[in-house]
C-alpha cells in the first residue's frame, strides 16, 4: 500500500474534504471495492445506454479532430463503452486504464481489436513521457483528491502537439472543479452536452498554461 491510499492519508484527505475540499474543487477517491460492486450491480450500465451516448460521440469527434490516429490514453475506462465507439483503424494504439477489476473484466469481454486494458490507479501510476497523442480523463478526474495535480502530472507526459481532454458530469462542485483546473490551464475548446432528461456534461480540452 502506497503513502497515497494509506489509511492515515484517506482520513486527512476525507477531513480536508469536509472542512473545505468541494468548495476548492476537490474530488472524492472512491474505493476500488466500491467501484466492483456498482459494475457487478449494474449501477454503471447506463454508460452503453442513449443517455450517454452524444457526450461519448463527442469526445470521439474531439479525440480525432486532435489527432486522426492517434496513441489514446484513456483513463478511466471502465467497462469500455468509449473504447467500443473507436474504430481499430482510426487509432495507432489504445491504452484503456481503470481502477475496477469488474469493470475492466466487461470491457475485456467486448473482446475489441483495439482492447489494451490495464488495472491502475492514475493517482499513482502515469505512463512514459511521450507514450501517447491524446489522452482523456472520462468522468474520472472528479475523483481524483487534488484533479489539478494529477491533470498537471499527465500533461506534461505528452508531447508538444499532444491534447489532454477531460469530460466531467455537471453535479455537486462541478463549478469548483472548473475553477481549480483554471488555475493552471487554459480551455481553448469548451462543450457542453444536455440528454433529454436534463443531465449535462462539460467537455474541454486542456493546455498547460506557461
Amino acid at each position: 500500500m502506497s503513502a497515497a491510499t494509506s489509511p492515515l492519508a484517506r482520513f486527512l484527505h476525507r477531513l480536508r474534504y469536509a472542512i473545505y475540499g468541494k468548495r476548492a474543487g476537490l474530488g472524492r477517491p472512491v474505493p476500488p471495492r466500491v467501484l466492483d460492486n456498482e459494475y457487478n450491480t449494474g449501477a454503471w450500465d447506463h454508460f452503453f445506454g442513449p443517455s450517454e451516448l452524444a457526450r461519448h460521440e463527442l469526445l470521439v469527434r474531439l479525440i480525432h479532430q486532435a489527432h486522426p490516429r492517434p496513441r489514446l490514453l484513456d483513463l478511466g475506462c471502465g467497462s469500455g463503452r468509449l473504447a467500443s465507439l473507436l474504430q481499430s483503424a482510426q487509432l495507432t494504439a489504445y491504452f484503456g486504464v481503470d481502477l475496477s477489476i469488474a469493470g475492466l473484466a466487461r470491457a475485456r469481454a467486448l473482446n475489441l481489436p483495439h482492447g489494451n486494458f490495464a488495472c491502475h490507479d492514475f493517482e499513482e501510476w502515469t505512463p512514459d513521457t511521450a507514450s501517447f497523442d491524446v489522452i482523456t480523463f472520462n468522468e474520472c478526474l472528479g475523483y481524483a483528491a487534488d484533479p489539478l495535480a494529477t491533470a498537471l502530472r499527465f500533461a506534461v507526459t505528452l508531447p508538444a502537439d499532444g491534447t489532454l481532454l477531460v469530460s466531467h458530469f455537471r453535479a455537486t462542485n462541478y463549478a469548483a472543479f472548473w475553477q481549480r483546473l483554471g488555475r493552471r490551464f487554459d480551455f481553448p475548446l469548451q462543450h457542453v452536452v444536455t440528454n433529454p432528461s436534463g443531465q449535462s456534461w462539460d467537455l474541454r480540452r486542456l493546455v498547460l498554461r506557461s
